[in-house]
């Protein structure tokens, strides 16, 4: 009995302390990319609709109370999984940036330069750290680090399942061409993969097609139109046809 007892004693004890641990005290306050999740660690950005420069933002988020004042946190670059070249590919990055008070998410904001002939070929890698400082911890160390793949070229859809990108796109815009997809960039405004639109309330910037299909059903009307009205060839001389719009 007293064996018995004391293991239960040694049960309750462990379970109190694992369970605070998942307990944060108003003065704890940790940060992590939200972007980044254990299937994905990269972010695809276009600089296709860009003229010079574009900043996109990436999300960063709050583990624990609201600030009650704004707190400064940094950010390095990492040498050895980076191949995109500061004054060439992105600008220099801040001293610090500045989480909000009152927030549990910040969109921190990179500028991206367009202009390196190599990225109309092939992505470039710029892969960034979040810094624990006094204030503001790390909250995950395996989703601190984002990759931003920065490119100036038409990223083709992927997986032909209903759910997968390319799937997504025939079921909305008909047969694949790049014609086609640079037409819908230029209704959008923007690549399928860029940052900041979309009315899916989660929302993180690299939602499959199918989780904007709300979205992208007003455009997909709209390129049927133009399309079908219009005698249109895509890059191999190919007449564009009209498909079964949503």
């Amino acid at each position: 009995m007293r064996k018995l007892f004391i293991l239960l004693l040694g049960i309750v004890f462990y379970s109190c302390s694992e369970n605070e641990r998942l307990i944060y005290s108003e003065g704890m306050h940790d940060i992590y990319y939200s972007d980044v999740t254990k299937d994905k660690d990269s972010i695809f950005v276009s600089l296709l609709t860009a003229e010079q420069e574009l900043t996109t933002t990436i999300n960063v988020k709050l583990l624990g109370d609201t600030l009650r004042v704004p707190e400064k946190f940094k950010l390095e670059v990492i040498p050895e999984k980076t191949t995109a070249k500061e004054g060439v590919h992105y600008q220099k990055l801040p001293e610090t940036y500045e989480f909000p008070a009152g927030v549990f998410e910040y969109k921190m904001p990179v500028t991206l330069i367009k202009g390196d002939e190599g990225i109309t070929k092939a992505p470039v890698i710029l892969a960034l750290r979040l810094v624990p400082v006094v204030g503001l911890g790390i909250a995950y160390e395996n989703r601190s680090v984002v990759r931003l793949i920065i490119s100036d070229m038409l990223r083709k859809p992927e997986g032909d399942a209903y759910y997968e990108d390319m799937g997504a796109f025939v079921g909305l815009f008909g047969e694949y061409s790049r014609k086609k997809h640079t037409m819908i960039i230029e209704l959008t405004g923007h690549d399928f993969w860029d940052l900041g639109y979309g009315d899916n309330p989660d929302y993180n910037g690299d939602s499959k097609i199918y989780y904007e299909s709300g979205y992208y059903t007003p455009y997909a009307r709209k390129l049927y139109k133009i399309i079908t009205e219009n005698r249109i060839e895509d890059e191999n001389g190919k007449i564009m046809q009209g498909w079964m719009v949503p």
